[in-house]
Formats: C-alpha cells, structure tokens, sequence
C-alpha cells in the first residue's frame, strides 16, 4: 500500500464521507473497448481466410473471452472505491495487488472531466485528479472510470472551490433569514467556437496525422493477425504489382496530390469533431475549458495558479496569421506528465484561430489591457546566426558524401540531388530560426520567441521566476552572445532566450527580478 502526498493519517470519515463505488454502469461500459478490436480483429481474420474454414471452436472461444472480459470489469468494480475527507481524496482499488492511495486536496492542482463516445451514451464521465507535479509520476494522480456525469461536475466543483464557507445565517426579527451573501457573480464568456476557424485546419495537417495513424492501426492489425505473411499474401501482391507498373515520379506524384485530397477533406471533419462546442469561460476565479463533439473534454484552470501564456504559429499558419494558444500555469505539468492518453492538451486556452484572436484572447485571460504576445520582439545580433548554422549543418555531411560516392559510381546520381534538397532545406530552416529569435518585457512579463518550423512565443510573470541559468559556448564569447533561461515552476518548468547580446539579455535578467542577480555580476573589464 502506497499514499503518497500524505503528510498526516485522513481523518475519520463521517456519514458523508464514507467509502463510494464507481458507477454500476461502467461494469458495462468498460469492456466494450477492448472487445471492439477483438471482434474486428476476428471479423478480418475470417475475411481473409475464408468462412468456410471456421468451425465450432472460434464462436466457443470468442464466447469464453467476452463472459471472462465483463466478469473481469465487475470485479474490478467491485474492489475499487473511493471517497472524499476533509483533507484528502483516496481510492482503494487493485484486483490481485489491492492500493491505497491518498492525495492532499490542498495540494490538488486539476480536475479535468473527459468523456469518449461510450461515455456519453451511457451518461458517464472519468474524473481525473492530479497534483501536477513536475515529476510525472503516476501516483500523482488518480483517476475515477467511471462516474455519473452530474456526479463528476459536482466533484469537480467540491474539490475546486478554493472560497472560505460562508458565515451561519443570522436569524431576522421577524424569525426569517435574511440574505447576507450576494449571489455569486455569473459566468463570464471570453470565447468560443467559430465556423471560420475551421477553414484554417488543412494548413494544420490534422488530415495527414490521421491518415498517418489510420494506416499504422490498419498495418499492426494486419500484422497481428497474419504475421509476416501479410506481405505474401495475394492482396498485397496484387497491390504492389498495380503499383510498380507505373514509373516511379508518378506514383510519388499521384501519392502526394492523395495526401493532399485527404488532408483537405480530413482536417476540417477532424478540426469540428475534436474542438466543436469549444468555450472559454471565467467563474469564481478559475477559466473553464470545454470542447468535443466525440470525446468531451472539460479542463478547470484556477486563475491564481497562471504564470503566463504561449502562442505556437506552425509554418503554414503562421502564413496567413493563425495560431494555438495555451497557459503556462502551476500544477499543470507537461502534457506527457499531465495527460499520457489523451491527444489533446490539458494546457490548451484557444484552438487553432487567427491572432489577432489569440491576442484578444490573451488580453482577457491576464485582465489586461494588451497582449504581451504581441509587443515588438528585440532582435538577437546577426552573430547568432552562426551557432544556429552550425547546429543545421547535418545536412551537409550527407550531400558531401553523397557527391562523392556518385563521383565515384557507387551511389545512383539522384541521389546527391536529394542530398542537395536535405542541404537547402537545413539552411532555410537555420534562416528561419534566427528570423524568430526575439525577446522583450512587457509590463510584469517577460516575452520570449524561438523556434523554426514552429514558432513559439511564450510570456511568463516576472514575479513566477525563481532562478536563471546562463550558458554559452567557447565560440559564443568572442561574440559576446549568452543564452538564458528562466526556470519558472509552471508548464515545462523552463523558458529560453536564445543566443541574446549579452548586455541586453543581463540587463533584461536584472530588471525582471531585482536582487536576483545582483550578487552574482561582475563589472565587465
């Protein structure tokens, strides 16, 4: 048994807190999953092989293993259960190793609801509670599958509400109770979906991932099911005969112009299943995050706990203007610590949109009159190109080698013209990288900007700053370059402001956090 975070033994449990189960329909819902890819798998196998040769024994079988699946889920039901103290929120559950574990609500950082297609036919919802913690472990969060969805909003609400309770009511002359709280304010919208976003999603490539992932399930299915016969098979031969028989710049071509299709038409689908019904609102001092028309998703961000924003520009949206916004906040970890299955992010603020969006968006988050994203960007000196070429060269040493081998006769001439494509490709990605070098203080924040292909520009509250760290090469001091970076206990934990003027970038350190450095500068001789 383990109960981690706990500093003193949970209190006895009264009434109202004694030990719950999950919700009965979960017994149900569970195994539905995973005998959904068996009974596919199957379904394939007999396709393939032919009905005729299936006998008495595989419908035997596939009855066995679906009695054993909901017998499993029922005792898995049946053996977890939790409960909610004063100072802790445990869950006991484990079928052959029982766990204890217990997590300090004063410590409890998110409290995110998310509920798939199942879920929301049988009216469930999963709950999971996390500390956030930088590290990452997963006994840093426990997660409730599956609750009733009132059920989990109420938890959710329970565990979030920071307010002092309220005064007992005083009895009025006349034996009445008059009211002696306002009524809490109501919720503030600050955005939500629009249509017109969507037409932003191919130049996401959202259709391109999927394609990408659809096509790897499809091969490992195939794979499990057949082995290394699924290449001899005559369905793959007749394939790739078809293939071959054309040259090979069409079919690279016909394959590219596919892709495209695919991702023109996938994207905007995928972009309106995935972030459909978005809203960003504000009560009671925490922003709500919802969106998904397949999988709900429902994230609560406490506005005490935010640091700072970040706004990431992909290449192709960063040509017409658009971007995806997210918080920097305590207690949200990195996406793979916060949230390890799901492919969305439990940071993100705002879908892909335009900036001017995201500034506005921005703006209201931090109550402030402007963005911080979008003051103008001290440029790096033309000296920190040389360290980014440097890192970019490993494009040259193939088209090198390439050039010579075919100089040679031992490598097809093609292939140093690839090469050379790799090469201009890595010096136009260098170039890229310093075009968006940048930093600057605005106001309590300090902004920062990097990246190449995607561009990253980040803002953090000076005062959310708790150390520097300051590195720079052998080459990097004749130029006088240095690179600095933030260590803030919110998000990745780090923020970097690459190859800066070391004047510029020491005094910007000094005036973010007086005091801070002071001790450690030396007059410059």
């Amino acid at each position: 048994m383990s109960s981690p975070h706990t500093a003193e033994a949970p209190t006895a449990a009264g009434p109202e807190e004694r030990w719950r189960r999950l919700d009965p329909r979960t017994i149900a819902v569970a195994p539905l999953r995973p005998l959904g890819t068996l009974l596919l798998t199957g379904l394939i196998v007999v396709t393939f092989r032919g009905w005729d040769r299936l006998g008495f024994v595989e419908p035997l079988l596939g009855l066995a293993v679906t009695v054993g699946v909901f017998a499993l889920s029922a005792w898995s039901w049946a053996t977890t259960q939790y409960r909610i103290t004063p100072t802790h929120v445990e869950l006991r559950s484990g079928i052959l190793v029982r766990k204890h574990r217990a997590v300090a609500r004063d410590r409890l950082r998110t409290v995110d609801i998310t509920a798939d297609v199942l879920h929301r036919i049988a009216g469930l919802a999963v709950v999971a509670v996390g500390t956030g913690r930088q590290g990452g472990e997963a006994d840093d969060e426990l997660k409730l599958d599956s609750l009733a969805r009132h059920d989990a909003d109420a938890l959710r609400t329970l565990l979030l509400d920071r307010r002092p309770a309220a005064p007992a009511p005083v009895p009025g002359p006349l034996g009445g109770v008059p009211p002696h709280a306002p009524p809490p304010p109501p919720e503030e919208l600050l955005s939500r979906f629009d249509l017109r976003w969507v037409a932003l999603a191919p130049l996401s490539l959202m259709g391109l991932v999927a394609v990408a992932v659809v096509t790897g399930a499809v091969v490992q299915l195939l794979r499990t099911a057949f082995g290394d016969e699924m290449w001899r098979s005559v369905p793959a031969r007749v394939v790739w005969s078809w293939i071959s028989s054309f040259p090979v710049l069409l079919s690279v071509g016909a394959l590219i112009v596919v892709l495209l299709i695919a991702n023109a038409v996938l994207s905007p689908i995928l972009y309106v299943l995935v972030y459909g019904g978005y809203r960003l609102t504000r009560h009671h001092d925490s922003l709500h995050v919802t969106y998904g028309l397949i999988t709900h998703r429902s994230v609560t961000i406490e506005e005490r706990r935010i640091r700072g924003i970040r706004l990431t520009e992909p290449l192709l949206l960063r040509l017409v203007r658009a971007g995806k916004l997210a918080v920097v906040a305590a207690g949200l970890g990195s996406r793979a610590e916060h949230d390890r299955n799901d492919k969305t992010s439990s940071d993100m603020l705002l879908p892909t949109a335009p900036v001017a969006e995201a500034h506005r968006v921005t703006a209201a988050v931090l109550r402030s009159p402007y963005s911080p994203l979008a003051v103008p960007m001290r440029r790096h000196p033309r000296a920190a190109l040389r360290p980014i070429l440097l890192r970019w060269s490993w494009s040259v040493v193939p088209a090198i080698v390439l050039g010579v081998l075919a100089a040679l006769d031992v490598v097809p001439a093609w292939l140093p013209e690839v090469a050379l494509v790799l090469l201009i490709a890595g010096m136009a990605g260098a170039l890229l990288e310093y075009a968006n070098l940048g930093h600057a203080r605005a106001g309590a924040y300090l902004v920062a900007r990097s990246g190449s292909g995607v561009r990253t520009t980040t803002a953090v509250r000076c005062d959310g700053i708790i150390a520097w760290r300051f590195r720079r090469t052998i080459f990097q001091r004749r130029s006088r370059l240095l690179t600095a970076t933030a260590a803030v206990a919110a998000g990745k934990g780090s923020h970097t402001i690459h190859f800066a003027g070391q004047d510029d970038v020491l005094q910007v350190a000094r005036d973010a956090v007086p005091g801070l450095l002071e001790p450690f500068l030396e007059p410059d001789t």
